[in-house]
Formats: C-alpha cells, sequence, structure tokens
C-alpha cells in the first residue's frame, strides 16, 4: 500500500481578477492554487489532468464560493477513500438552469484524482464518445435525477466527462436552487451544502443586476463562515472603473437605440 501523501492543487479558469480574489479567499486550503487565463472551455481541462505534479485536483470556477471547508473536506476525504476518480453535479437533471446531459458533471466544480485519470489518458479517444449511447447509463445513479435532462453533446469538454463516467467511478452530487433563484447550492456527500455558484460571472461588474446578485451571493457565503474579503484600493479603483466603463456604454446604446431606432450589437 503506498503511504505516500496526495499531492493536492486548486484549479481555477478566470476571466476576473476581482471574483478569483473573493473565490480564493473563501478556499482557503492549504494547496497550491493555479489560476489559468487565456484557455478554452476544455483545453484547461486536459491541462489539469496532465499536470505530474499534483495527484488530486480541486477545480473551481471563479463565481464559485465555498462558505463550509470541513463540509468540502469530508467530501475529498470520501472520494479519495472511495476510489473516485471524479466527483461534482449532473449537468442536468438536478436544477432548473442546467437540462443538458447527466453523464457529464458541469465544471464549476470537480474534484479529480488525476493520478488515476492519467493512467488511461492516452486511450481516450474524442470521437468515440462524442454521441450518446444507452449503455452509458447502465451503473448510473439515475435515482438522483429530479428534473429535465437531454443526451446532447452541448459543450466542448462532454466528451471527457463521459469517456470518465464509463471508464472510473464518478460521484454524482445533488445540488439546490439558491435563495435568488438563479445560484446552486452544491451538496456533498452527506447531502450538506457547501458550496454556491452564481453563474454568469461574465458579467460581473458588466451588469449591474448580475453584479449585484453575485456580490450578495458572496455576502452569504462570507456571513455564513465569519469571514470577509476586503479587496486592496488598487482592486476596487479598476472595479470601479470597469463597472463605470460598462454602464456607459450601456448607457449610450440605449440612446443611439432610443434617437435612431437601431438595432445596434
Amino acid at each position: 500500500m503506498d503511504d505516500t501523501p496526495l499531492r493536492i492543487k486548486i484549479y481555477t479558469r478566470s476571466l476576473n481578477r476581482a471574483l478569483y480574489n473573493r473565490a480564493m479567499y473563501l478556499l482557503d486550503l492549504p494547496y497550491p492554487k493555479v489560476r489559468l487565463t487565456n484557455t478554452t472551455a476544455d483545453g484547461y481541462l486536459y491541462q489539469i489532468i496532465q499536470d505530474e505534479e499534483a495527484d488530486i485536483v480541486i477545480n473551481i470556477d471563479e463565481d464559485a464560493f465555498v462558505f463550509d471547508l470541513n463540509r468540502l473536506n469530508e467530501l475529498i476525504k470520501f472520494m479519495i477513500e472511495n476510489d473516485y476518480a471524479n466527483c461534482g453535479m449532473p449537468d442536468g437533471g438536478i436544477v432548473q438552469i442546467r437540462h443538458l446531459n447527466p453523464l457529464v458533471t458541469n465544471p464549476y466544480f470537480n474534484v479529480f484524482n488525476v493520478r488515476e485519470i492519467r493512467k488511461k489518458f492516452r486511450s481516450f479517444d474524442i470521437n468515440t464518445y462524442s454521441s450518446h449511447k444507452d449503455n452509458y447509463m447502465n451503473n448510473y445513479p439515475t435515482h438522483i435525477l429530479k428534473g429535465a435532462y437531454e443526451f446532447v453533446y452541448y459543450e466542448p469538454y462532454y466528451p471527457l466527462f463521459v469517456w470518465m463516467s464509463q471508464n472510473f467511478k464518478t460521484l454524482y452530487l445533488d445540488a439546490e436552487e439558491h435563495t435568488d433563484h438563479y445560484s446552486t447550492s452544491l451538496k456533498n456527500h452527506l447531502g450538506k451544502p457547501f458550496l454556491v455558484h452564481t453563474w454568469y460571472s461574465r458579467l460581473y461588474n458588466v451588469d449591474k443586476a448580475q453584479t449585484n446578485r453575485i456580490n450578495d451571493a458572496i455576502h452569504y457565503c462570507e456571513k455564513y463562515c465569519g469571514r470577509t474579503y476586503n479587496p486592496s484600493i488598487k482592486e476596487l479603483i479598476s472595479t470601479t472603473s470597469n463597472s463605470y466603463f460598462y454602464q456607459i456604454k450601456s448607457d449610450l446604446i440605449k440612446i443611439k437605440r432610443k434617437i435612431f431606432g437601431l438595432k445596434i450589437n
């Protein structure tokens, strides 16, 4: 039996430094954190798997905010002890906002055993797993599905997750709608919520309503865990400047539409 401690890393595909800083502040774990920028929706997952300096990877979006680290640690421990290679929320059948392929665990949050995944990764053929086969659901825990889903291949990373579902043990997690009716409250293997994923991160500091909603979710998580992120003056100035820029742009578009009746993208 190999008693060597597992090397754990945290990976995030990031587009917004302000959101990333807030998410990582709440994810206060003693593991190296890697912020990936200018990556594709599937390419960064391949990069994660091929990181030879990691055994376990927590893959988490910058708009996913952990408010209970103990419940997360319990999940990681359970996953490792029970030989799961992947865990996360099915991308269909769980919450209303996602009604797509339930074999896929949406990558807003995963825990990957990349050490095990790498052992078979060379055999992964994207074309083989680019369309659904009925037998893919033979060992699926269908009792967890409580909403609409369909076996589509909507995202470029779908074949990778379907391949993992057929070659490794996947722990599918339950979730529920957060109080704002947009965000998702993710539960661990014991059914205990530990994370809020807000979705629409691309609209943060762009759309006022979505920015306020995301900030409310962050404040909810901070209040729950008793920790508050205090941005630097530089970050506050940058965030405020971006907000004003997008607000002015939005106002100008509205004025042009009103004056000229134009449809402006």
